[in-house]
């Protein structure tokens, strides 16, 4: 891999689908293709963010296109990611996500809770944890408008793949949202909608699927306003999340 810089700029801060779409096209092209992570889904925008800067000169060996970066929190919830670019030097600037203190679930990162960086080395099919040997400032603790600066990495652990089900994409939903899951295997899958009574509502795909990641489109028009559950059973594992719909 080369020993090249990257500039990995996230600015979107608005919790509404019309500012977030507004900030979108207000990015660069560069920029633009740094949200097009195919490993990883979007993480939610809450509109409160920690950056993390991670310099060009940290990595022994830089990261290759296709590869990505994700940051996750202490219940091993995706709270950021981007996709590697080389056409621009530069450091890393990542958005760690914040949680929305205006929805009953945990979509980001509590002031005070630490996070872990993953390397997804797309040439390998391998996760890697990115440990850190050096600090330039802050640390691995989350803070509101807080910054961290990283000198120094090492990226030697494979991590193994397991399935993986993804905040919904926004969330708060007000009609349409986007669910995002990784099967480390193919198998048949099945993703469902529940009432805070368990009750299933709906299915939103029950078929075979191919090993990757996966997403699947949620029109609520028809749904309540309230808090609902969305389960993904796949290969004998099952995994559930909340998510809040608001009209």
């Amino acid at each position: 891999m080369k020993n090249i810089l990257f500039l990995s700029l996230s600015v979107i801060f608005s919790t509404s689908i019309s500012a977030q779409t507004s900030s979108i096209t207000q990015l660069s092209s560069y920029q633009k293709m740094t949200l097009n992570t195919e490993r990883f889904a979007r993480p939610v925008n809450t509109g409160s963010n920690h950056t993390l800067m991670i310099l060009g000169s940290a990595w022994d060996l830089s990261p290759e296109i296709g590869d990505e970066i994700a940051v996750y929190d202490s219940e091993n919830n995706m709270v950021a990611s981007v996709a590697w670019r080389p056409e621009q030097e530069g450091h890393s600037a990542i958005a760690i996500w914040g949680d929305d203190e205006l929805t009953s679930e945990k979509e980001g990162m509590l002031n005070g809770e630490k996070f872990s960086i993953i390397l997804f080395d797309k040439s390998e099919d391998a996760l890697n944890t990115i440990n850190v040997t050096s600090w330039d400032r802050g640390s691995d603790t989350f803070v509101k408008d807080g910054l961290t600066v990283i000198s120094s990495v090492s990226t030697n652990i494979v991590i193994a793949q397991e399935m993986e089900l993804f905040q919904n994409v926004p969330n708060p939903v007000i009609d349409l949202s986007m669910i995002g899951f990784y099967l480390p295997e193919e198998g048949n899958v099945k993703l469902t909608i529940s009432n805070t009574l368990g009750q299933e509502i709906f299915t939103l795909a029950n078929k075979f699927l191919s090993k990757g990641t996966h997403n699947i489109e949620l029109n609520a028009n028809k749904m309540s306003t309230g808090v609902y559950f969305y389960s993904l059973e796949s290969n004998k594992n099952i995994i559930t999340k909340q998510l809040t719909l608001i009209k």
